[in-house]
Parts: structure tokens; sequence; C-alpha cells
């Protein structure tokens, strides 16, 4: 093996981008990369305009996080935390100035306005900030600060929308913008609606997980990349040119979904001609609410036509012939929908056998029965012919009858519930191409003993005795974290004499 000295420049900095990669999210990851400006003058000189062009404000958490764990915050020292910064090292080596990415991590302790104007203040201490493309923001929330207070009311609201509007003078020319809070604060929501409008006419990349509303009275033409949520209707939503967009995620959080934001001159056409992923997704702040009534999207006699979408991702939306049609063209090569089973058989209409990779992930509860979930089950994957076809089901405490499963083109198949009989090796028979099998039994080993797991084992490998002719070559088995010593081993005996093309197997703790 060569010596790492031996690498050329462009190895050694596809390594170091690796390494760097999530320097952006928050000062704590930032830090972690110091070291490498220090091993020798070559790194240094390969590195440091990756972990000097972003400048941080803030010691919240990671940027994808709205809430700052207990564990390591306390009432005390959130304005501490909130006031660390990496810009005195950035200004003292002069490599402020080639900064490229701001990011501001705040936690709100009290009152939101104090912290409003401590961001400007902060970012009056240098005058140099136009080199700024990217401004990423996250007001995070903790036990502390779910109820929040203005000091004087519509006054601070008014210096709230002052202060956005300074920022945005000030950083000029951002073009990529990512908020993110939780708090429904009617301070912060005014800032940050406030600064989405200032901004959004001259931004390529929006990422907005906010209960704020940009205003339907914007528009851009120059978005290639957007995340928005609360995408409820022409009335909330800000009004984007289709054309240019690359990429998509909308978040509706009401029954109806209008496309009347895409529609430019009023024409009965929106052509995607570039859009290449998009996701649509019913979710509340994330968290996925299986209710049973999914979103449900209105098409509105549109002509809609995605004729680039490559990947289409469907999650928590229930699927209807109206909502499909308008995808039944698109050259897809990646289908990915989480909802109820019944809905998934609408993605037929698709031409599911032009896909590279089908991922289903499905719940095995509400009124759903043992036979209706193989029924189903079976008609949606027996036909499939994509060269990854993925199966995720949560069964609730229910088990599968093997006898009624046949899923003969399916290739990765995750299982989760508190106990799964077999450990799924009853399921393997009868999925013939699979190669990948993830198994999650929350409650595996959680009462055993040595003396009852060895027993529970044995009668595995009786009921196992011959190997099976399965392909599966990877194998990740998820136990109860108290389960007895012997237990992994057991388990991995089992499935390495049942599966005799296995390579890898990977055990760990349910979470």
């Amino acid at each position: 093996m060569a010596a790492i000295d031996a690498l050329t420049s462009d190895i050694l900095q596809c390594i170091f981008q690796i390494v760097t990669a999530d320097a952006h999210k928050c000062l704590r990851y930032w830090k972690r990369t110091l070291p490498v400006l220090a091993i020798c003058r070559r790194w240094r000189e390969l590195t440091i305009h990756l972990v000097y062009s972003t400048v941080i404000i803030g010691d919240g958490p990671v940027i994808e996080s709205s809430y700052m764990p207990v564990d390591v915050c306390s009432s005390s020292d959130i304005g501490t935390r909130n006031q660390n910064t990496n810009m005195d090292l950035l200004q003292s080596t002069g490599y402020i100035k080639h900064s490229r990415e701001l990011v501001i991590t705040q936690t709100p302790n009290e009152y939101p306005i104090q912290l409003l104007v401590f961001i400007k203040q902060a970012l009056c201490n240098f005058s140099e900030w136009t080199g700024i493309r990217v401004l990423r923001l996250s007001f995070c929330m903790t036990i502390y600060n779910y109820e929040l207070r203005a000091e004087n009311g519509s006054e601070d609201n008014a210096l709230a929308v002052q202060i956005a509007q300074d920022i945005a003078k000030k950083l000029c020319n951002v073009d990529t913008l990512a908020i993110r809070t939780m708090l429904d604060d009617e301070i912060l929501i005014e800032f940050v609606e406030s600064l989405g409008r200032c901004y959004f006419g001259q931004l390529k990349d929006i990422w907005w997980m906010t209960p704020g509303r940009i205003g339907s009275d914007c528009t851009s033409t120059r978005l290639t990349t957007c995340l928005l949520r609360h995408a409820n209707n022409e009335q909330d939503m800000p009004l984007i040119r289709p054309q240019q967009l690359k990429s998509m995620r909308l978040v509706p959080f009401t029954n109806t979904f209008s496309w009347q934001c895409f529609r430019f001159d009023k024409q009965s056409n929106i052509a995607f001609e570039n859009l290449e992923h998009l996701s649509l997704e019913s979710r509340h702040y994330g968290i996925r609410v299986p209710d049973g009534t999914p979103m449900t999207l209105e098409n509105e006699e549109l002509n809609i036509v995605f004729p680039s979408l490559r990947q289409l991702s469907l999650i928590c939306v229930n699927i209807t012939p109206e909502i499909i049609q308008p995808f039944a063209a698109s050259p897809l090569t990646t289908v990915v929908f989480e909802g109820l089973l019944g809905s998934a058989l609408q993605l037929h209409a698709l031409k599911l056998n032009r896909l590279s990779m089908l991922k289903v992930s499905t719940w095995f509860g509400f009124t759903i029965s043992d036979e209706k979930f193989c029924t189903d089950s079976n008609a949606l994957f027996q036909s499939v012919k994509c060269a990854v076809v993925a199966f995720s089901v949560d069964i609730d405490d229910m088990a599968i009858n093997a006898a009624g499963v046949y899923w003969p083109r399916l290739t990765h198949l995750e299982l989760s519930s508190e106990y799964i009989a077999d450990f799924a090796l009853d399921l393997v028979p009868r999925v013939p191409s699979l190669v990948h099998l993830c198994v999650r039994a929350f409650n595996a080993g959680k009462n055993e003993t040595e003396q009852s797991a060895q027993e529970y084992f044995e009668y595995l490998r009786k009921k196992y005795l011959q190997p099976s002719l399965s392909n599966i070559t990877n194998v990740a088995l998820s136990f109860a974290a108290g389960r007895p010593v012997i237990f992994d081993g057991l388990a991995t005996d089992l499935f390495v004499h049942y599966l005799p093309k296995l390579q890898n197997i990977k055990l760990d703790n349910a979470v």
C-alpha cells in the first residue's frame, strides 16, 4: 500500500472533502476538522479553504435538527452557547473574507427579540460579507423555551422585520437559504418570513422548514432546488417558475395541495421540464402520523407533466389515479413509497418494470387482515421486475403468514416488530430473489436467560436443519439491549448454517 504522501493532491482533496463534509452543520463538528490543518503544510494548503469557508455563530444542534438535546444544555448555559462562534479565529487568520457560508444556530431562551438583536450585532462586527452565498439559520427548541415572550408586542414585530431587512442588505449575495425551526413564536416567524421574502427572488436553492410562510406575493424564476414546508395552496405559496427546478420537496399539511403556484400567465399546461427529483410528503414536523387518513393532492384539471423526472418519493400520500396520472409518462428510474399497502397498489400505473429501484415502506396495522396483507403484497411484488425491489414492513405484533406470501422479485426485505417469529427464516423460501434481510425484533432476548436462549435456538436449528437455496448475502439483526451475551453468537450460527451464501452479518441493539 502506498504511503499517504504518495497520493496525488486530487485524491487527497476528495478525502478531505469527505472529512470536512459535516463541518458546516454546527460549531462542534467544525472544531473536529481543525486538527487536519495542523498535520503538515501540504494538508493545510489542501484543506484550509474547506474548513475556513464556513462562519458559524452559535453552538446549537446540527442544522438538520430543531431540538437541542437536553443532556448537552441547561437553561443557564444557553446564552453562552448562543455566543460561541468561530468568527474571531477566522478574522485573526484573515480568511473570513474568503468565507462562502454562514451558519447561525441559536436557542431562544426567553425574549426572542434580544436574540435577533444579538445576531445583527454579531454580523456588524465585520464588514466584508459580500462573499457569503449560503445562509443556514436554525432556531432550536428545548424544554426551556417552548413558551417564548415578547417584550413590546407590535414594536418587537416591527423590529424583527427591520432586522431581517438589515441582514438581507448586509448578506446581499446569498443564493442558498436554509431555515429550520419548530418554534411557532410570533416574533421569530415574523423574522423568518421577512427574511424569506427579502431573499426569495434571488435564490437558487431554498430549504424552508418553519411554520412561517413566504407568501404568494413573492416570485422566483431562478430556483433549481427547493424544500417548502406548508405547501398548502396558492394563497400560501410563492410563485415559482417550474422550468428551472431540478429538485423539489413539498411538505403539505392541509387536505389539498394546489399546483397553481407553478402556473405562470394562467396557462393550463405546467411543464417541469428539468425536474429530476420530486418528493411529496404528508408529515407533521417530520413525524409520521399513521392515522389511516393520509394526504390527498389535487391536480385541479391542469395538464401537469414531468418529462425529465427520474426519482419520485410519495410519503404518507394517499395515492389515487388522479394523483399518479401526471407521472405515468415520466422516465422514472426510482420510486419510493411510504404509506398504507392498499394505496401502494396504485403504483402499477407508473409502469414499474422500467424502474431500476422500487422501495416500499408500509405498516401492517389499522384494519388490514393477515389475508389482505398477503393478497395486496403479492399483487404488488409478483409482477415487478426492477433490479432492486425493497420492502420495509412494520408488522405491529402480528405474524405474517408465510404460506400466503410469495414475493419472487423482492431483493431487500426489512421487518420491524416487538418480536418476529423465527427471525423471518420461515419467509426465506417464499422470497427467492432476496439478497438483503434486515430484522428488527425489539424485544427478542429481553427476558431470556442463557439456558432459555440455548433451548430456543436448539429448537430453531432442528426446524431449519437443511441449508436453504437462498441467495441472501447480507443480514442485519437488531435485538433487545438486555439480551444474554450468548444470544448473538447463537443467532449468528443459525443464520450462517441456514444461509450458505451469507457473506456479511451485522448484529446490534434495536432502538
